[in-house]
């Protein structure tokens, strides 16, 4: 139990030391080398971006249009019930007045 707890120490140690010693070349090349995948990562977010941009464009117009269908919707029903009730309601009797629409 002892070994494993020893190594690892001097394994953190000497990781530290590698990092103070070196840090900044292993920086360097880390960034050379992984260059190309960060350049095609943020190419890809971009047009992700775009992408998105056109599609919430496309949905909000789609939403305006179903807007404008729905108040369409609505003053058709809205005419059809007042002509529904306009059929089934009687005839007034001889010297009563017709009862006024909304009362």
């Amino acid at each position: 139990m002892m070994r494993t707890s020893g190594a690892f120490v001097l394994g953190a140690i000497v990781g530290a030391a590698v990092v103070w010693l070196w840090g900044r070349e292993l920086e360097a090349f880390v960034e050379a080398k992984t260059r190309g995948v960060r350049t095609k990562a943020a190419e890809g977010v971009r047009v992700v971006e775009e992408t998105a941009g056109k599609v919430l464009d496309g949905g909000s117009h789609a939403l305006r249009r179903a807007e404008e269908l729905l108040e369409q919707t609505k003053e058709h029903v809205g005419e059809a019930l007042r002509a529904g009730q306009d059929a089934i309601r009687p005839a007034p009797a001889a010297g009563e007045a017709r009862p006024r629409e909304g009362g």
